[in-house]
């Protein structure tokens, strides 16, 4: 028999059970059907924006902690070309009349954007622009489409350009760079260093961008942060430079060669042109380089924002004898007689000549030929005066810079060295010292300096003539290694082809007695919170195959260029204070037809325990005693705290 009870239980259960399902499908035709768009709208509140934050780049400072590159946080106008579309004719006349910049001007630097800037990436129009500027371009952003304004951390240069050629500056990455494993990590529209330290030391200056969250609705509208990452910032690199001894370098190579536009060129019937130049202290114990100038600068802080590739060209184009070349490293120039006291080592290391021996100096002197042809040339090499010196030594040659003296070296080494080539036919070899013996100084090879874009100068030899010929028969028409070649070697000129650093670290391996430190700009890196990351380890391993003694006669002998009356600049250091400052130089005097000749000296110096290397060229500056050596000499007084001498019209001599 059933229970009444257990029935009603069920019955109750059941109408539960239809209760709950009614309940269930009325609220989800609610959901579904009346409260839909609200949930829709809810949903695209719940939007979220991941923003990346820049990294602060590191800064760049001086040996003395001077800051040479800093950030600064500055508005800046950018234009999106791809949200700007077919309006922006309109648009920039629009810009053009806020800015008050030629609408054109503004094309421009658009149009070469397409070069450097990837079609999605803001360009940097316009840096600094006003507040004004700004509040008007966010009150009409419908009006002007892609066109906005951020405060942006941009390169600052607190010096100016002092020492511009050095420091280097930014540019957008290259796809060239985005396929590189370094730079793996670096997306397009990355700002990466283009030349100089910011090139070098990139990866250490360079930090790691930070993230933000924020969650925002369909319009956009930021609705709240929900998460951050901090962006970690770069690495501040130290620099061996010293932003005084920077500045007085740039300074006395601007003042020498404006000077030297006012002289008069006997041999051009002309002023000096004096168009261009570079200078360079360094430390011959470390390789530090202190100063490195290269005459035009630039600004660097032009290139923080687009430019135009008009505007590029009046920048920094060839009639302006292009500012951005680093003379210093990149400029390859016949070293004259600066390259003299490197084959008088090599000349006596190799007993063609003698430290206590005596050679005519005459104003002119004639090669040897064969006498048993009559029909055979007799050449005669003049020296850079027509007087006859008399007899001297080779430290007297050396001050005051007798070439005559230096030509029969040349041959010797035509006579004692190389074969002609019917010997060469029969399997005899020649050999070349005196090329052996100038690479060891560092020349015709890169000094291996950590700045970028260096070339390597040049020492030639039979191979390099021959096959240079066979290159380029037109601009070689000879390719067979004559007497002559050597000849003209041993004063600097022929294809010789040296840069000012290498010869500055050549004349450190000089007064360093044949130590050859690889030069550099780097002192070491440190983090934001001033730990050493690493520091530079000089490299002085490599060393001179000529006997100290040598060095030594050298150098002494240099003493008398400055200081010896007759020689070539006495007249330059005219009243220097040589009881409280060594001063060893040489003169140059470059010949580069069709041009002006080519000005040089090179200095080594001593006093209160500091040792420096000056070397100054100036290209179309005429003698090297007319123009590199009063600047040289400004250098070395700002140096050692001496007052600065007038610039003033010198005697040309070698």
């Amino acid at each position: 028999m059933t229970d009444p009870r257990a029935g009603l239980r069920l019955k109750v259960l059941a109408a539960l059970v239809v209760v709950m399902f009614a309940a269930l499908t009325t609220r989800l035709w609610f959901l579904q059907v009346l409260a839909a768009e609200q949930f829709r709208s809810q949903a695209n509140d719940n939007a979220v924006r991941v923003v990346e934050v820049p990294a602060p780049r590191g800064v760049i400072r001086d040996i003395n902690g001077t800051q040479l590159v800093n950030n600064k946080l500055r508005l800046v106008l950018t234009v999106n070309r791809e949200e700007l579309g077919d309006d922006a004719e309109r648009v920039l006349m629009k810009l053009s009349e806020l800015l008050d910049i030629p609408a054109e001007e503004l094309g421009a630097r658009l149009d070469d954007a397409l070069k450097r800037y990837y079609i999605f990436t803001p360009v940097p129009l316009v840096v600094g622009v006003s507040k004004n500027v700004a509040l008007y371009v966010k009150e009409h952003s419908k009006d002007l489409p892609g066109v906005d304004v951020l405060e942006l951390p941009v390169r600052d240069y607190p010096l100016g350009s002092v020492g511009a050629h050095v420091l280097g500056y930014l540019g957008q990455i290259s796809k060239e760079k985005l396929k590189d494993p370094g730079f793996a990590g670096y997306k397009p529209g990355d700002l990466v260093g283009i030349s100089g330290v910011e090139g070098v030391y990139e990866h250490d200056l360079a930090g790691t961008p930070g993230l933000v969250k924020y969650r925002v609705n369909s319009l956009g509208q930021n609705l709240g942060e929900i998460g951050e990452l901090q962006p970690q910032p770069g690495d501040d690199v130290v620099l061996t430079i010293d932003a005084d001894t920077q500045e007085l370098a740039e300074n006395s190579l601007r003042a020498g060669i404006m000077h030297a536009r006012s002289v008069y060129d006997s041999s051009s019937n002309a002023s000096l042109q004096a168009n261009a130049g570079a200078a360079v202290v360094l430390d011959p114990v470390t390789g530090a380089i202190q100063a490195m100038a290269s005459f035009p600068s630039f600004d660097p802080s032009l290139f923080t924002r687009s430019m135009s590739e008009r505007e590029y060209k009046r920048r920094f184009g060839a009639s302006h004898s292009s500012p951005l070349l680093n003379r210093a490293i990149a400029g390859q120039y016949p070293p004259g007689s600066t390259y003299k006291p490197f084959v008088a080592a090599s000349a006596l290391q190799r007993d063609i000549v003698t430290t206590s021996r005596y050679y005519p100096c005459p104003g002119s002197w004639t090669a040897p030929y064969n006498t048993s042809d009559p029909e055979a040339t007799q050449y005669i090499f003049d020296n850079w005066t027509t007087a006859n010196l008399g007899s001297m030594n080779i430290a007297t040659a050396l001050a005051k810079s007798c070439d005559t003296i230096f030509y029969p070296m040349g041959y010797r080494y035509w006579d004692l060295f190389y074969v002609n080539p019917d010997e060469e036919a029969h399997g005899v070899i020649s050999h070349e010292p005196l090329q052996r013996d100038l690479a060891y100084f560092g020349f015709g090879s890169p000094t291996r300096v950590d700045l970028p874009y260096e070339d390597g100068g040049r020492v030639p030899d039979a191979e390099w003539k021959r096959t240079t010929h066979e290159a380029y028969p037109d601009s070689f028409p000879e390719g067979q290694w004559f007497p002559g070649d050597f000849i003209l070697m041993t004063i600097g000129q022929g294809d010789t082809l040296v840069t000012p650093l290498q010869l500055a670290t050549a004349y450190g391996a000089l007064e360093d007695d044949g130590k050859v430190c690889v030069p550099h700009v780097l002192d070491h890196v440190e983090s934001s919170d001033a730990t050493v990351v690493r520091r530079y380890q000089p490299n002085c391993r490599r060393s001179v195959h000529i006997d100290p003694k040598y060095l030594r006669y050298i150098r002494d002998g240099l003493k008398g260029t400055v200081s010896t009356p007759g020689a070539t600049a006495t007249a330059a250091f005219s009243g220097f204070p040589f009881s409280e400052v060594s001063v060893a130089g040489k003169t140059g005097t470059a010949q580069v037809p069709p041009k002006q000749d080519y000005s040089w000296f090179a200095a080594m110096t001593d006093a209160n325990g500091e040792k420096h290397v000056v070397v100054v060229l100036v290209e179309q500056g005429g003698h090297g005693a007319t123009t590199a050596a009063p600047i040289a000499r400004n250098i070395i007084e700002g140096l050692y705290g001496l007052p600065l001498t007038q610039f003033t019209d010198i005697a040309g001599t070698d």
